[in-house]
């Protein structure tokens, strides 16, 4: 490995661009890996709970409006 007084600006800097874009790379992955399927649409738990589960949601709502209405 050659010292930083050896080498060019140009090197130097291009070297320097290569081990950005790696380090941008590799936060980039584990940022995805961490992620997963929650970086889908829609985004907060319970939205994903509300729309994944409509049968269970019509329920609630039709138990509350005739709990409401009954009163």
């Amino acid at each position: 490995m050659t010292s930083i007084t050896d080498t060019s600006l140009v090197e130097q800097r291009q070297t320097l661009r290569r081990r950005l874009q790696a380090q941008r790379q590799l936060i980039a992955e584990r940022l995805e890996q961490e992620s997963g399927m929650n970086a889908g649409y829609p985004r907060s738990r319970t939205m994903r709970f509300l729309t994944q589960r409509p049968a269970l949601i019509i329920r609630l709502v039709v138990g509350l409006a005739t709990l409401l209405t009954t009163r």
